[in-house]
């Protein structure tokens, strides 16, 4: 769309409620930070970056600005505003689980710290979208990012589930992550307390317990529509709510004997961008959503991000070649950082995926 263009942005939740304060005055500082020779803002279009249903715990907005330079041209802009639900939809319970702090944290000290960490190594590593601006008050988190869809950057069908090729891809770089985040710890300490805090604690357990209810009776709808054998047999096998989330609560204690690493927390196709070579090649792998960021065994990665996201034709099949191009490329990046520990085996990562299963 060139800048001129009168083509109104397709908005794919027209009833989004964008906050006042999302305008033109709060974007010139980005702007003039952002955008070199920067003369004024022409047109100030803001709009859901999300469709509905794909974002339950902030509001995210796609804010398209026509901007003037002081040569006299003008340029289309566009970055992501990523800030806390409103008190009337659902706020209380969301920001209980402390997602913004966690991204924020993450935005502002980890991410930066882990790339520095491989440009001394003689590495250029990207791990997520640069964090442009960050907000917070007693009341509110926000951050705005550059707009990774200006770089071509996309979502691959959720569908569909990835290919080897972009799971190969995946997997590199949640290993280049977790291997800084491991070293990371070696020289800075450990990490905040909130890290050590899943989705599974005692503040979310009503809310857990409620929701996972909903999914069973569903699925338990779904599993007599398939008309199996004895299907009665399997439906009293199933684990109550309750059952669930206290195995959740325990597998989410930390044994610092093992070799943990921050995992990302919610590592599945929605929360990975890439683009593309002309030839159709991945070019770039990023993350984003980095709000359940949590301290433990890799496994919690690994396991959800192979049940989640590979396509079903590979996922069983390709089960331990997905860990083994994940360990290949963590022992390298691990030596590389000069880790002071013992690398982990093969050997070792499949014993910790059998012993944190239930992730799977």
């Amino acid at each position: 769309m060139s800048p001129n263009s009168s083509e109104k942005p397709v908005n794919p939740n027209e009833h989004l409620h964008i906050p006042k304060w999302v305008n033109e005055d709060y974007f010139l500082p980005i702007i003039q930070e952002d955008v070199d020779n920067f003369d004024k803002i022409v047109n100030f279009v803001p709009i859901a970056a999300t469709a509905p249903g794909e974002n339950y715990t902030s509001i995210m907005i796609r804010v398209i600005v026509d901007i003037l330079l002081k040569d006299g041209s003008e340029q289309k802009v566009s970055y992501i505003l990523k800030t806390m639900l409103e008190a009337d939809s659902g706020a209380d319970v969301v920001n209980n689980m402390g997602l913004f702090p966690k991204e924020r944290k993450m935005y502002e000290v980890h991410i930066p710290q882990f790339v520095k960490l491989y440009k001394g190594a003689g590495l250029e590593i990207e791990l997520a979208p640069k964090c442009l601006h960050v907000e917070a008050t007693a009341e509110l988190i926000t951050l705005v990012f550059e707009d990774l869809s200006r770089q071509k950057f996309q979502n691959f069908d959720r569908l569909k589930g990835f290919d080897l090729p972009h799971m190969r891809q995946v997997l590199r770089k949640l290993a280049e992550l977790h291997a800084a985040s491991a070293v990371a710890k070696e020289i800075n300490g450990p990490y905040d307390p909130m890290y050590f805090m899943s989705m599974y604690n005692e503040q979310s357990r009503y809310m857990i317990e409620a929701v996972g209810k909903l999914r069973q009776e569903q699925f338990i709808k779904a599993m007599h529509n398939w008309e199996l054998e004895n299907v009665e047999s399997y439906v009293a096998r199933l684990w109550s709510p309750m059952e669930v989330f206290e195995v959740g609560l325990h597998i989410n204690q930390v044994d610092e004997n093992e070799f943990n690493v921050l995992n990302h927390g919610d590592c599945w196709s929605n929360n990975i961008m890439f683009n593309y070579k002309d030839n159709g090649e991945i070019d770039r792998t990023l993350f984003v959503d980095l709000q359940i960021g949590k301290w433990g065994s890799p496994a919690q990665d690994l396991w959800y991000l192979i049940t989640t996201s590979a396509s079903l034709d590979i996922k069983v099949k390709e089960f331990d070649h997905f860990i083994y191009i994940y360990h290949q490329r963590l022992a390298e990046c691990l030596k590389l950082l000069n880790y002071s520990k013992p690398i982990p085996t093969l050997r070792d990562l499949h014993v910790m995926m059998l012993k944190y299963g239930y992730w799977g």
